[in-house]
Order: structure tokens, then sequence, then C-alpha cells
């Protein structure tokens, strides 16, 4: 093990589990549950022993006598826990239902449409679903009776319902405390003819505890097993998969003996192969992680598995760091057709609990990709032009929704061997790498991001809550994708002697420095950005004064560089083209995209920030929004300076004296094309729960404020619905389930400004900002005006109940209809978790 770790420094952990449920693994780790853990329950082992995927249908007797104490627990108890370790057996290549009898059958009816193969089909055996079944085991209670028969009949509905073709083992695990109430014959005639109707394929494992352990038990919980009804005048027909009857003398037994009950599919005549996991959520918070497992077979018998744990960010680093412009992209996807990656679903990295398993047909919605599809989980190689859609964030997805791109590419796939997937890449038919030419260093100034690694000298001085260069040169910072190791640059410390290999390659003349590792254009992308020094003020020095209403200049890459002024530290898995700044200008092309007020993370206080795209360069120096963006440039302007360059204009001075605005109450405001609130004088207001002298403002009331929440522009949110020109939209979050429900303003209708009463009391105007993402707003509110409807009106409780949650995915939406006055929310999407697809609506 210590011999791999050395030669792939990717593998994360390493482990070995045996027969007799010891377990072995490295590195060494305390295991919280180290009491219960048994390797042999684990999905990684028992994928690895059965060579085939499995449908399997848990039938549990809940019936009175299962009441009967054992120490402190019931039988039941017992059960259920024996039940619950079964279902944590099974990994997502299986299929799943779960009956509880007694007097009458018991099946999960699921809780939506969406969700009816609970009751009539095998569900997928994904984490979701697992955990919905568990939830309904531990509601079971016993009552009544002991009636096998439709309890048999409705495990084999499952099981028929779920025929695909596919090449699984078919099992019923039965467990019982009593002999059956109704007929026996009628039990093994059940058996007989249902089974027939699926070519004798399902076996029968029956388990037996209390009175099912003795002589009657006994033999009618063999017979099943057996699929042999001679004692009771069913005699067998035709060849049939023969389970076990599994005795229980002691129900502290029952767990370990039903949990092994996959042992009768080790096959030792089957060439194993290694079996490679759907990605799941690390207990350690490396994000999602995939087990390889290969089991130990010694003279024909099995003798434990041995399985290795990777990230998928270290599997796929080549994918997942891709960089082809920016609307090319890549997406991975396993033999069934599920999404393993995909640039609408999240980074494996970001990823918090385990993910919603869906096709990828829910994603690639176009209408000739089927025979890509189809193709690919067939496991051929092909290729294919068609129309592709990109989905890009405004920002945050949660809060301002989406923009697309619709463009000719060509879709390249090709299988993965031996961890059975399938690559595609979506590449503009028009592809070119943007080409820089060959740039010239000066020599002498790049400078790293990581100070504290760099000699220390005069320069260095104390900015806000960070370390700086009061001289106000900028420094640089790299991304993961721009190295060709991602991987490594991520899991290696930064050295010195490192910081030095950087900055003498960077700043090499005459290419004598061997490259530490970057891509090939990561070198002329340092020397581009260095151009932007230009533009930026030489007065950027820290003794300026300039960084009391601009602290911080940038410009990010797609590829990973990062410039920034004054230079300063950023954390190790940085990427500007992640951070919403850089996501709000791609989704505003062309546009100067100012951002909602947020707290900086280096003690600037609140700022607001204004980025605009880059694009590649053109002799002409003319662009249009559908030129490919090489960069995004940013600067970041206090809250304090953002309101100060409103309010010294006009009437939305404070300190006017304009006759004609005595009897009014003026509020100035800016506003984004979401509806957010960029500047508003509230924001300027100290936070009553800090001391009065203090400027700090609080964040429930500066950031991500929406009109629709704020009452005192609460007129301008109802004209602006009423009239259409504030319109809800909706864009379905794959990874939750949930539709994002946010608002959009439709500027062609307020391309020409907006000069509109509400009511006899107030009126407001509304007016673009050229060639940018903002509407500065003026309402103008009569003092001596009182309305006689109120505001909000109270048929609508909806308005202006924002909640403060800290993200939108805590806000549920309360109203379904589209003109309602509500905050950016969520409301449940009709996810199918028979077939893990989305159910679109009609």
């Amino acid at each position: 093990m210590i011999a791999n770790l050395e030669s792939i420094p990717s593998l994360k952990w390493q482990y070995f589990g045996d027969e007799n449920g010891v377990s072995t693994t490295f590195p060494s780790t305390l295991k919280q549950d180290c009491n219960v853990y048994d390797p042999r329950y684990r999905p990684w082992y028992v994928v690895a022993s059965t060579p085939l995927p499995k449908n399997i249908v848990v039938v549990l007797d809940t019936s009175s006598s299962m009441k009967a104490k054992h120490g402190n627990e019931t039988v039941l108890d017992l059960a259920k826990l024996a039940a619950k370790t079964v279902l944590g057996t099974l990994s997502p290549s299986d299929k799943v239902a779960f009956i509880s009898f007694a007097a009458e059958v018991e099946i999960p009816l699921g809780k939506s449409y969406a969700s009816h193969c609970f009751s009539d089909h095998l569900a997928d055996a994904v984490p979701s679903n697992i955990a919905y079944l568990n939830s309904h085991i531990d509601e079971r209670e016993a009552y009544g009776s002991t009636f096998y028969t439709d309890a048999l009949e409705k495990a084999f509905m499952f099981l028929k319902n779920s025929e695909n073709g596919g090449t699984r083992d078919k099992v019923i695990l039965f467990l019982t405390d009593g002999i059956p109430t109704d007929s026996k014959q009628m039990v093994m005639n059940t058996i007989q003819q249902r089974n027939e109707e699926l070519n004798n394929g399902v076996m029968i494992i029956t388990y037996g505890l209390g009175a099912a352990a003795q002589k009657e038990g006994r033999e009618i919980l063999t017979s099943m097993a057996n699929q042999d009804g001679t004692l009771y005048g069913v005699p067998p027909r035709g060849q049939v998969r023969k389970g076990q009857y599994i005795e229980i003398q002691n129900p502290d037994e029952l767990r370990t003996k039903m949990a092994l009950y996959y042992a009768l599919f080790f096959d030792s005549r089957t060439k194993h192969s290694p079996k490679v996991s759907v990605p799941y959520l690390d207990a350690w918070g490396l994000g999602l992680i995939t087990t390889v497992s290969l089991p130990i077979v010694i003279n024909g018998q099995l003798k434990g598995v041995v399985g290795l744990d990777l990230t998928m960010i270290d599997l796929l680093e080549d994918v997942l760091y891709l960089q082809k412009g920016e609307l090319s992209y890549a997406f991975i996807i396993d033999d069934r057709g599920r999404a393993v990656l995909h640039p609408l679903l999240p980074s494996p990295l970001d990823v918090f609990e385990d993910p919603i398993l869906i096709n990828i047909t829910d994603i690639e919605r176009g209408a000739d990709f089927e025979q890509v599809y189809t193709s690919m989980t067939k496991g051929s190689a092909g290729t294919k032009d068609l129309t592709a859609v990109r989905t890009f964030s405004k920002g945050e997805w949660s809060l301002e929704g989406r923009v697309t791109k619709t463009f000719s590419a060509t879709y390249y796939w090709k299988p993965i061997e031996v961890i059975g997937y399938s690559l595609c890449l979506v590449l503009t038919k028009d592809f070119k790498q943007i080409d820089l030419a060959s740039l010239v260093s000066s020599g002498d100034d790049f400078l790293y991001h990581r100070l504290d690694l760099i000699e220390r000298n005069s320069d260095l001085c104390r900015y806000y809550n960070t370390s700086s260069l009061r001289s106000g040169r900028s420094t640089v910072k790299f991304a993961a994708e721009a190295f060709t190791d991602p991987s490594r640059y991520l899991d290696t410390e930064e050295t010195a002697g490192r910081v030095r290999h950087y900055t003498k390659f960077m700043n090499d003349r005459i290419g004598f420095v061997p490259n530490p590792g970057f891509k090939s254009d990561i070198r002329n992308n340092v020397i581009a950005t260095r151009q932007a020094e230009k533009y930026w003020p030489s007065f950027h020095r820290l003794d300026s004064g300039i960084q009391h209403w601009i602290p911080w200049r940038y410009i990010g890459t797609y590829n990973g560089v990062f410039r920034r002024i004054p230079g300063g530290m950023n954390h190790k898995l940085y990427s500007p083209s992640m951070r919403p700044w850089f996501k709000k200008a791609v989704g505003n092309p062309a546009k100067l995209t100012f951002s909602t007020p947020y707290l900086d993370a280096f003690g600037a206080g609140y700022v607001i920030t204004l980025s605009q795209t880059i694009y590649e360069g053109r002799s002409s120096g003319v662009h249009a929004e559908t030129d490919r963006i090489a960069a995004v440039m940013g600067a970041d302007f206090t809250l304090d300076y953002a309101y100060h360059l409103l309010a010294r204009h006009g009437i939305c001075n404070s300190d006017s004296t304009d006759e004609t605005l005595e009897k009014s109450d003026i509020r100035c405001f800016v506003m984004d094309n979401s509806g957010f609130i960029v500047i508003h004088a509230d924001f300027r207001k100290p936070d009553s729960s800090c001391d009065n002298n203090s400027s700090h403002f609080s964040h429930k009331n500066v950031e991500n404020v929406h009109i629709t929440g704020k009452e005192d522009l609460f007129p301008v949110a109802e004209s602006l619905i009423r009239t259409g020109r504030l319109k809800r939209q909706a864009c379905l979050n794959f990874q939750v389930a949930k539709y994002q429900h946010y608002w959009q303003v439709d500027a062609a209708q307020v391309a020409r400004g907006v000069d509109e009463a509400v009511g006899a009391c107030h009126r407001y105007q509304l007016l673009p900002v050229d060639n940018s993402n903002v509407f500065v707003g003026i309402l103008h509110s009569r003092k001596d005006c009182s309305e006689s409807t109120p505001i909000p009106p109270a048929s609508d409780p909806t308005c202006l109940s924002c909640p403060r949650a800290s993200t939108a995915a805590a806000r549920h939406c309360t109203s379904t209809r589209p003109q309602a006055c509500e905050c950016p929310c969520v409301s449940p999407a009709n996810f199918g978790r028979c077939q893990n697809h989305y159910i679109r609506p009609e």
C-alpha cells in the first residue's frame, strides 16, 4: 500500500476486507463507527463479490408476534435493522423494493407521481431512494396475523414491472417469525405461477426465527427457498434457481446472516475485473469520490475484497479543467446514461451531499442527441454535428438565474476503458485556440501572490486585513486549470524554491528556464494581462488614498491567470472563472456589470464590483457580443463611494434645497437587471445591533436585497410586476431537484425609461444606465397623501415577506402564481425516481 501511494500520489484510501469481517485501511484512521463497521456490508465489497447487478425485494414480517422482546429491543427492531443493513449493501446499479406484511401488505407509496415506483416498480438503489426506504422501514409497527400470499404476489409484481431485458440477478429476501395464516398450497402455487412468468429467474432466500424456526415453519420456508411444493401438492415444474433457508436461533445474528445474502451469487468461475462505483460523497470532506474494488479469490473461494478510493477530480481532471474557449465543454456518463460530470452539475469538490444521479438526456435536450446517447451507452465511439446549447450562470444560480447561448458544435465521444464511463467533447465548429502570438517578458515584472514565500523587503506592508505592497505592484495567482497536472498543484505544498522557479520562468526572455508545469498558453496570458497596468492609474500606491474608494482592481482569464493590484495573497483554490464577478460579466457580455454589495474577504468592508468582458483581439478594435471572451476585468468600489456617485447629482442629494422637493419624500436607488438593489441610502446606515459610531453594515440589510423585499420600494416593485417589466423566470437546479425562481427585467420595455404614477401618492422613474446591467430609480412619495388601499395589498401576503435566508435555496416559494410579489425562491421539481428522469411539464 505504501508503494502504491508513492507511485500514485492521488490515491486517497486503500483497504482490504476479508470474509470474517476484518478490515485494514491505509492511511490508518479512527472510524467513528468502528464497533459496528463490517466491510462485508459495504457496497464496494458486495459489488466486487457479485458479477451482476441485482433486482432485490426485501419482504419483512410485521405481525403481532414480532413485538416479542429480545433484551432491550423487540424482534421487529432487530429485523428492521437487518433490512436497512441489506439496503446499505446495494449500489446505484442495483434496484430495490421493500414490502412489510401482516394481515395486510404495506408498501411505500412515494410522495408524488414522480416517486410512484416505490409502490409498483423497483427503485434505483441511489442514496436518496435508500434514505426514503429506510425512513419507511423505521415507521413500521407490529400488528395482526401472518399472510404470506399477498406479500409474495406484490414481490413478484415489483420484479415483473421492472423487467427491462438486461441480465440481472433477481432475488426475494423473505423474513418471518411465524407460519402462514393462509393456505400453504396457495403460497406455493403463487411462487410457481409468478416465477414462471419471469422464466423462473427469481431466487428466494427465506429467514426463519421464532415459530418459523420450528418444524412446521422450517418446512414451508425450505419449500419456498427450493421452490418445491411437493409437501403441499404443488410439485416443481421446470428448472428453477434454488435459494436457501436460513434459520435464526439467536435474533442478534439476524443482521449478519441477512446482510450476507449476496454470497449465494458469488461464482468462482467468473473472470473478475475491477468494479468502479458510482460517485458518492466522501465522509472525510474530499468531495465526490469513486471506489475501485476487486475480489481476492484463492482456489475458487472468496477470501476478501481489496479497494481504493480516488477523488473524481483526480480521476477526471483533464475533463474537469478543459479549456477550449467560452462555449466548448465536455461531459461524462456511466453505462446507464447517468451524468457523472457536466458543466450544469456542481464541481466534484463543491458537492456536500450524495448526488442525485440523473440521466444525461435531462441535461442534453437537443432533438438529435438521441443518436449520440444510444452510441455512448453501448460503449461505441463517434462524431456528430449538432446544435448545442450552453447555459451560463448570471452570477449566482439561486438568485440571478441563467443565460443560454446556442451554437453549432461537433460532438466527439469515446468510451473510457476499464471504468465503464463514456466521454463526450462538445466543441464549437469554428473552434481555434486564442493565439496571443509569442509575447516577450520585460524580464523583471512578474510577482507571484505568495508574498509569504518571497524575501521580505521594505515594500511589504499591511493593507486592510492582508499583506500587500506599498508600491501598489500587481501580483499573479494561478488557478489549478493553469497547470498541466491540476491535482498535483492542489496536492503539493508550494515552497519558496517553487515560487522562484515560477518567477524565473515567467521573467525568462530567451527560453532558457524549463517550464515548471504550466499549460503552453499561460506564460503569454501573464505577459498580456501585465498590459492592464497601463490602464490602472500609477497613483494606486497605498499612500495615494485611492484605496479608500477603490480597494482592488484585477483581471482574470478563462485558463486560470488572475492578476490583482495592489498585490496580495489568494486562497489556493481561488479560480477567477468560477467567481460571481466573472460569471456575471460573462452573463452580461459587452456591458459594464455591477454586482450587489458583499463583504470583502480582505477587510475593505462592503464593496461593489464593476466588471466587464475582454474579447479576443480584432484588428479593427470593434467587437460584438458574439465574439469570443478571453478575460474579465474588474474593480471593487467601497459602498460609501458608490453611494456618493449617486447622491452627488440633483435630487438624489439629501442636502438639496430645491423647493419643489419639500413636499416629497425622495428615494434614489440603483437596481440590477435581476431586481436586486445595488445602491440605496439604507445601505449606508449602521446596523442597529452595532455600535452607533460604527461604520460597519449588517449583511441582513445589504446583501442580496431584492426590490420585492424592500418595503420603501414596494410601489416600484408592484408596478414593475403588474406591467410585466419585471418577470418571474425559472431554471432547473438538477442537483437538488428544485426549480430556482428568479426575477428578470424586461429590457425592451424599459429601454427608454419608465415614468409612471402608482396610485395617488407615488410616482417613480426608472432609467437604464447605457451599456450596463443596472437602472437608476427615483421614487417620489407625497408626504401629504395617504392611500385608502393598504400597501402591500392584504390579498397578497407574500409581498414583503422575503426570508433572510443565507441562500435562496432555503427560500421556499409561497405562491405558484408567476405574477406573485415574492423574492427569489425554490419549488420542487417533478423528479421521476423510477428511472432518474425529470418529468417535464406538458
